[in-house]
């Protein structure tokens, strides 16, 4: 894809093959299941809100996702890029916070709360917590896209900015930096690691 232009950030909606993917796609009747932002056209490497390992799929929080996500023995993902200009600041206030983000990476939760609620379109609030789609419209509405609704589906911000759309088909064969995404998790492991990442979404709902 290439940059199509400095000082544009992108967002991808793809359309997974794993089965919370497909369940998502039949709750909503959207085409996309989730929503990544990418700070170039390469999409060497993107970011968003997900399950940290295959095998955990109700423990997720913020995530560098690569290859490993949206390509192997099933095929490719679809995606959908769409590049926004954002400006020279804009483009340097999102960059700055996913650099603070990925230096701390376990300060965040995935929001399970907002996701449970999608079918009756309610987001939840929770400190340093965030759905796929509730952490682009954060980076979107940091850039200064102008996002006037409280609550956007993905069908929806596709639909918004699909004008801007610049790639439309598989996801590209890299390597990137995300290669652990199918580690082996022991179900011990990720029945714990659920709970625990539960009681801490629970705790900050609680303390505000």
């Amino acid at each position: 894809m290439g940059n199509v232009s400095d000082n544009c950030i992108y967002v991808v909606f793809s359309r997974t093959p794993y089965k919370m993917g497909r369940f998502i796609r039949t709750v909503t009747h959207g085409i996309y299941n989730h929503v990544s932002i990418a700070l170039d056209g390469s999409l060497c490497e993107m970011y968003s809100f997900a399950r940290l390992k295959r095998e955990t799929p109700f423990c997720g929080g913020f995530v560098r996702e690569g290859a490993e996500r949206y390509r192997g023995d099933f095929g490719a993902a679809d995606i959908a890029v769409c590049a926004l200009h954002v400006g020279r600041d804009g483009y340097a206030r999102v960059k700055t916070q996913i650099d603070l983000m990925c230096a701390r990476p376990d300060a965040y939760v995935y929001n399970m709360l907002s996701a449970a609620l999608v079918p009756l379109r309610h987001r939840v609030n929770v400190r340093d917590s965030f759905t796929c789609v509730e952490f682009a419209v954060s980076m979107l509405r940091l850039s200064g896209v102008k996002l006037s609704a409280d609550y956007y589906s993905i069908s929806e911000l596709y639909s918004l900015f699909r004008r801007y759309e610049v790639y439309k088909g598989e996801y590209p064969a890299f390597t990137t930096a995300d290669q652990s995404y199918n580690d082996d998790v022991p179900l011990g492991r990720s029945v714990y690691a659920s709970c625990r990442q539960f009681l801490r979404l629970t705790f900050r709902l609680v303390k505000g």
